[in-house]
């Protein structure tokens, strides 16, 4: 029992570090996008008299070559509107285009969906890998390198990348909205947009229904919302920087759901006996 304890244990562990591992990568990234897009921290740093790049940009980078090639991509001054010189206030229809469509899983019994649905997003489980037989009503087609944010009671912040790399075709619940990206913007941009304070107050102030349970954005009004302010090159500047640990995010988000399946797999057959701990050992290492 003790070394069926020290496997689980070492799942369980790694599962958590996996979970702190992404909320720290999440957070960093969340605060570059409100630094720069909210706040407009290295605007207000030239401002204030900063001219070491390192500094202007927050310490975001030491390399002062990198941080002079990101501090020249924002203005020296605000303009009389309170925005950075040049930039525009943008709409969500600049940024993004809303991806449509209906898809009747149950026409495919036999296909595995991975199934975004607000049930599995609270949960904090990841999308249900779902035959199309189970699924009982019509779903939203999910492309790849979208973004997905839930129109329901938006004070829940339920936003959702899907990871393109699944190997599964990828549907949703017709209460999320999918977005893709426009030329010059990214799912991450879209993504940590969505995600940060400021635009929740707004999606919170646009709801309709009187239903505290169930108020809804309108789609259409979203896209002419105005959400963020900015530039196609800080935004490149911004993908850049945070792509990669987007795809983190996502293949240890894939490395969590696989350990969890492994130890729900493995805890009855451990307990029961019919599979010893050096045999699940090895099943895990391979």
């Amino acid at each position: 029992m003790r070394e069926v304890n020290i496997l689980l244990g070492s799942l369980g562990s790694k599962i958590e570090l996996n979970r702190r591992m992404n909320e720290t990568m999440e957070a960093m990234a969340q605060a570059i996008f409100r630094d720069w897009f909210v706040d407009f921290g290295p605007v207000r740093r030239k401002m204030a008299g900063a001219t070491d790049p390192v500094a202007i940009m927050g310490g975001l980078t030491p390399d002062p070559t990198r941080a002079t090639e990101l501090a020249a991509l924002f203005p020296d001054a605000l303009d009389v509107d309170d925005l950075p010189m040049g930039w525009q206030l943008l709409a969500l229809s600049d940024v993004a285009n809303q991806t449509k469509g209906s898809i009747n899983p149950q026409a495919l019994p036999d296909t595995v969906f991975e199934h975004y649905s607000l049930p599995a997003h609270d949960s904090g489980h990841g999308p249900a890998m779902d035959l199309g037989a189970t699924i009982k009503s019509n779903k939203v087609p999910v492309p790849s390198g979208s973004v997905m944010l839930s129109k329901l009671n938006p004070e829940i912040p339920r936003v959702w990348i899907p990871n393109d790399e699944a190997g599964f075709p990828q549907i949703a619940s017709t209460e999320f909205l999918v977005f893709k990206p426009k030329s010059g913007c990214s799912r991450g941009l879209l993504y940590f947009m969505f995600r940060d304070p400021t635009v929740r107050q707004i999606l919170e102030g646009m709801v309709t229904g009187t239903s505290k349970s169930h108020q809804r954005i309108s789609p259409p009004a979203l896209l002419q919302t105005k959400l963020v302010v900015g530039d196609g090159s800080a935004f490149g500047a911004f993908d850049e920087i945070t792509e990669p640990m987007v795809k983190r995010l996502l293949a240890l988000r894939a490395e969590n759901r696989t350990l969890a399946e492994t130890r729900d797999y493995l805890l009855p057959r451990l307990m029961s006996g019919e599979v010893r701990v050096g045999d699940a050992t090895l099943e895990i290492a391979a």
